[in-house]
């Protein structure tokens, strides 16, 4: 393993212990993706980790099959024989998939010592190219569950927040998952886009804001530019209505009112996108 999976790995060993904890994140989670299923669909889980933002007994009441995709492959069979499901065909695991094609060539720069600009570049072609990922796509709904803020801090344990290309790279690699949401749904079906986007840690009074209030915290918080960087959801949610490379395959796009996850160490704000992708594949211009 590199370093970025070992972090990887270290995050869901730290986060395994507490399933109790996040128990409203979960119902709120599992309540989206329940509520996204057509009659025997099958869902995928982008980063599904531990599997403790979802109660799998719920889901597989609504969907035939559930897929989920980690880097880590010890969380997403520990995750599967906590909540009792170790033996059953209905759920698939696929362990060892880079979410971001890129965490390999990442991984050999530090802060201190970071990629060249040749290697950046490369990492950006590479994102660009992203050949398919080895799952049984498409699939009737697709959910990336807080798994975007993890991807982007792939980009700053490599480069540091400072590093002039960090920003890009980060857009880039936020550009190619939205992407991937739509290539990986059937004409007609449903991705859940699940945002952390900020925390206790630079909002310490968040833990205390009623729940009436928290979009009004949310839009506060994002005009003082206090948000994780890549992960504005105001802005995705405008990515998905406006960008030329997501449109022609969106049909809705709808954000969910917020809500606080209690992590343990730190309590985050998160909120959801719902896209719908079009009954139909869009037209490619050889096709007019």
């Amino acid at each position: 393993m590199n370093r970025i999976a070992d972090e990887q790995k270290r995050q869901n060993d730290h986060s395994r212990g507490r399933w109790d904890r996040y128990a409203p994140h979960r119902g709120r989670v599992t309540r989206l993706l329940a509520d996204a299923a057509p009659p025997h669909g099958g869902l995928c889980v982008l980063g599904a980790g531990n599997s403790n933002d979802l109660d799998l007994a719920a889901l597989l009441q609504v969907y035939d099959q559930v897929h989920l995709v980690d880097l880590d492959p010890h969380a997403l069979q520990s995750g599967l024989d906590r909540q009792g499901w170790g033996d059953t065909e209905r759920i698939r695991l696929y362990g060892n998939v880079d979410l971001t094609w890129i965490a390999d060539r990442l991984a050999v720069g530090t802060p201190e010592r970071p990629l060249s600009d040749a290697e950046l570049d490369l990492c950006a072609e590479t994102m660009a190219a992203h050949p398919p990922l080895d799952l049984p796509s498409p699939f009737d709904t697709v959910a990336s569950v807080c798994l975007l803020t993890q991807l982007i801090q792939c980009v700053t344990l490599s480069l540091g927040e400072r590093h002039p290309r960090c920003v890009e790279t980060i857009l880039r690699l936020r550009a190619q998952h939205l992407g991937l949401l739509l290539e990986l749904l059937r004409p007609g079906g449903t991705a859940v886009l699940v945002l952390d986007f900020v925390s206790s840690q630079t909002c310490p009074e968040l833990p205390q804001v009623p729940e009436s209030h928290l979009f009004d915290k949310a839009v506060e918080l994002i005009s003082r530019r206090n948000f994780f960087t890549g992960v504005n959801p105001f802005v995705i949610r405008h990515l998905f209505e406006s960008d030329p490379a997501l449109t022609p395959a969106v049909d809705s796009v709808q954000m969910t009112a917020p809500w606080l996850w209690d992590f343990g160490p730190r309590v985050y704000l998160v909120c959801a996108i719902v896209i719908r992708r079009k009954a139909t594949a869009p037209r490619s211009p050889d096709d007019r």
